[in-house]
């Protein structure tokens, strides 16, 4: 059985928002207290952590993981990819570089504002990451069989995953038809609602049910929510199968 651990379930400035006195940031519902966004993904002995915000490495003591067996950047925005650094740890602790997968457009990035990461560095003769760039061929890691997923976030481009029944959407603006037809069968779905309001580079929440409607999974949870989701709000106005995720949830798929 494969278990997902919803890590941290906010947006890019979290909630609370920093400088902001709204229902939702005064946190009167302790459910709309989010770190920015990540997941991890179990199945038996193999940890597949999918994103580093800020916070991972807090998420990851709440959640109990004592180890990481690859990694997965979906895009090289900053909420999403500023606590890479803490994946040294799991580097000195495996002894091997870390297999980390990401897109071509995302390496190319991320290995230039982190060079020490991916090349030679101060504290090993070996890097702490090992790139596995994604060319839309699924990927083994041990246990779990990857299926990318790619596709646009404005004019970024965001590699998201399947693995089984079970898969994330991230941040999400368009889709080819070609690779939303990965999607196809899928029974448990995490997927980013960032917005309420129309976006340029995000679908917005009536977007986002559109979109889950087509897949028609069993389950669906909303990740990656902004402090104009108050938790009970949002859950009256979704359709039945759909819920807002919380920080340190675990749901078993």
């Amino acid at each position: 059985m494969t278990s997902v651990i919803f890590n941290g379930t906010g947006s890019s400035t979290g909630v609370p928002q920093l400088f902001c006195s709204c229902d939702v940031c005064k946190l009167k519902d302790p459910r709309n207290k989010r770190t920015r966004f990540s997941i991890t993904v179990i199945e038996r002995e193999t940890v597949l952590q999918v994103d580093f915000p800020f916070e991972m490495r807090q998420q990851l003591l709440r959640s109990g993981i004592d180890h990481i067996t690859g990694a997965w950047l979906t895009h090289p925005h900053s909420d999403h990819l500023s606590g890479i650094d803490d994946l040294r740890m799991a580097s000195f602790r495996n002894g091997t570089p870390l297999p980390f997968f990401l897109n071509s457009e995302t390496y190319e990035i991320t290995s230039t504002r982190y060079p020490y990461l991916f090349f030679e560095n101060e504290y090993l003769t070996r890097p702490f990451l090992r790139p596995v760039i994604l060319d839309g061929t699924p990927v083994d890691l041990d246990d779990l069989h990857i299926i990318p997923i790619r596709h646009l976030h404005g004019e970024m481009v965001v590699s998201s995953l399947r693995i089984g029944d079970f898969a994330l959407v991230a941040d999400i603006s368009s889709i080819e038809e070609s690779e939303f037809k990965k999607l196809k069968g899928v029974r448990t779905l995490a997927i980013a609602a960032t917005v309420h309001k129309v976006h340029p580079r995000h679908f917005n929440l009536d977007q986002v049910i559109e979109f889950i409607d087509r897949i028609s999974p069993d389950q669906a949870y909303l990740t990656h929510m902004n402090h104009t989701f108050d938790y009970e709000e949002t859950l009256a106005v979704l359709p039945k199968g759909v819920v807002p995720a919380t920080d340190g949830l675990r749901i078993e798929i």
